[in-house]
């Protein structure tokens, strides 16, 4: 049977991974996401950022830590999962992406864009379909980086 817990997000990192090595030597690579999104505050439609955390195994990581640095653009596909008891206590819960495939996209150049009909957006003037570069994303209107359920993450690890 085929797995149904699917997710896929398209986002920048918002940091080089971090490597590292599990007790039985696999290779285990982390890092924050990035993902545009809109937000609805009544008639009016704000930008907004969704940060989750991404781990990756095995060769997968290997080359992600090889090859992957902060702003790039990936698209990811993988499962969630949630883990409890963190450094933080026992009820603490972490909740991280587990990447199964992952490509890394090109940013387009500005004449590719205009050939492909790809126009700007009126939120500032990035183009319409193409993640912005992380150091323009507004971060949950507060300035920070925050979950789904508007709850700081803690560092990576």
């Amino acid at each position: 049977m085929a797995p149904l817990h699917r997710v896929y997000f398209l986002g920048n990192l918002i940091q080089d991974p971090e490597m590292g090595y599990a007790p039985n030597g696999t290779a285990v690579a982390r890092w924050g996401l990035a993902v545009p999104t809109r937000l609805r505050q009544g008639d009016t439609w704000h930008a907004d950022v969704c940060c989750i955390n991404v781990v990756a195994f095995g060769r997968q990581a290997e080359t992600v830590g090889a090859s992957l640095r902060k702003g790039r653009t990936v698209l990811i596909e993988g499962r969630v999962q949630w883990r409890r008891g963190a450094p933080e206590g026992p009820s603490h819960c972490t909740q991280e992406v587990i990447v199964e495939r992952l490509q890394v996209l090109a940013r387009p150049r500005e004449g590719t864009l205009a050939a492909a009909g790809v126009g700007r957006s009126s939120i500032g003037g990035h183009p319409t379909g193409v993640p912005p570069a992380v150091d323009d994303l507004p971060l949950s209107g507060h300035g920070e980086c925050r979950n789904a359920r508007g709850i700081q993450p803690t560092a990576l690890g």
